[in-house]
């Protein structure tokens, strides 16, 4: 029987676990990869240490849990542990769940994929930009064409590329607008003036507008659209860190962040510790108020936003309102930040195009893919690469029996 042939389009995370994947079931495969080499956007994830899964691994922590159940249940986080350590990566987690090599280097994730597709005799063919992509005649299996006018053949394709939503398209799936998330949000700037650089440990919710666009902040009193605890850093445009990078994934037009500086302690009890501490404190004035419970530029910002001049004495203050505004801090969100920002994007090919449990297409036989070009998006934390290596696990096999197929079928 023909050795069956499979090309993988993109040498990013998803493409390089296709490619390990299928060549292990005897398949011939080629890495097709537009830039100069592979795994470039590897060796920056995680801030160049690699947080490539986490302990949390979970459908609910995708945009579309149902489409992903199917791959996390063949691939949960243990499972591409397993799937590193059988090429010698050992890894460690830290006490959020988070997923590192013990190295503490994203080189040596990717060093691990290149050997092992070294190894396995993966062709790799660096500087090849797919333009176009068709069936073969008689509907044999797929031809690529790149930009060079260079052509390739080969049973099952398996497109793992951002940019390769353009290839599907070509090939009859639907896109859905992509949009930069996992990142920072701008802000209207007044309510956070003078706080750029300071970062505080707190919660904070997205909150739907009013609808009309003229009194967000009092208007924004529905269940949050989402809450996330962490930290927070305030910056020159509006809002960063973790929380806000996986806050940035539910944003809406004409959305409010409501930040509360003291999560633990319940709305009630907090107003409570407000009055004892007015009675405890009276002697003080209002900017020293805060001294010892808040930083010192939060605490500007807070009496700012009250109204309350920093040397009102503290026996004349209604604790009320700052216990308020310190359990409900609100920012108007302007929009998202600038793409390059981002570490992930929204979007891509339409699922309803493709077998959650294969990665297959289901308008062109043969036709697969796996990681961020489709329209799957997770939380910060290792989510976003987990996807992209069990997605290209799962089609990198299910490509290698399809092309096998065909191959025996061409035999006959």
């Amino acid at each position: 029987m023909p050795q069956p042939r499979v090309l993988v389009v993109g040498g990013g995370a998803a493409g390089l676990t296709a490619a390990v994947a299928a060549a292990r079931l005897g398949a011939a495969v080629t890495v097709l990869e537009a830039g100069a080499r592979v795994g470039r956007k590897i060796l920056a994830s995680g801030n160049g240490r690699c947080n490539f899964t986490n302990l949390a691994v979970a459908p609910s922590a995708y945009n579309e849990p149902e489409f992903v159940a199917p791959v996390l249940g063949a691939l949960p986080c243990e499972g591409v542990r397993e799937f590193f350590g059988g090429m010698g990566l050992l890894s460690y987690a830290d006490d959020e769940g988070r997923v590192y090599p013990v190295t503490n280097a994203a080189n040596s994730v990717l060093d691990v994929l290149r050997l092992e597709c070294a190894h396995l005799g993966v062709v790799e063919r660096c500087g090849f930009e797919v333009a176009h992509v068709q069936s073969a005649p008689g509907g044999t299996g797929l031809e690529m064409f790149s930009t060079a006018a260079e052509w390739v053949y080969a049973d099952a394709v398996v497109v793992a590329t951002g940019g390769g939503e353009s290839l599907l398209a070509e090939m009859g799936h639907g896109l859905v607008p992509c949009v930069p998330v996992l990142g920072p949000l701008t802000t209207d700037l007044e309510p956070i003036r003078g706080l750029s650089g300071v970062r505080v440990r707190c919660g904070a919710s997205l909150l739907a507008g009013d609808g009309t666009g003229t009194d967000t902040l009092a208007g924004a009193t529905a269940a949050p659209l989402a809450t996330e605890r962490g930290e927070l850093l305030f910056r020159d445009y509006g809002v960063s860190g973790i929380m806000i990078f996986d806050l940035s994934r539910f944003l809406e037009p004409d959305c409010v962040l409501s930040v509360d500086f003291f999560p633990d302690i319940p709305a009630d009890d907090f107003a409570h510790m407000m009055a004892e501490r007015q009675t405890a404190l009276s002697w003080r004035t209002a900017e020293t108020l805060f001294n010892g419970m808040l930083h010192t530029r939060i605490g500007q910002a807070v009496l700012r936003a009250a109204g309350i001049d920093p040397k009102t004495p503290v026996a004349g203050l209604s604790c009320e309102r700052l216990s308020a505004l310190l359990k409900d801090f609100r920012i108007r969100v302007v929009g998202r930040g600038e793409a390059s920002q981002s570490q992930v994007t929204r979007g891509g090919a339409a699922l309803d195009g493709f077998d959650p449990s294969t990665m297959a297409s289901r308008r062109v036989s043969g036709l697969f893919a796996a990681g961020e070009v489709l329209d799957i998006d997770g939380r910060c934390g290792g989510f976003n690469l987990h996807w992209a290596w069990a997605s290209g696990i799962v089609a990198g096999e299910s490509a290698v029996r399809c092309a096998a197929e065909r191959a025996a079928g061409g035999a006959a």
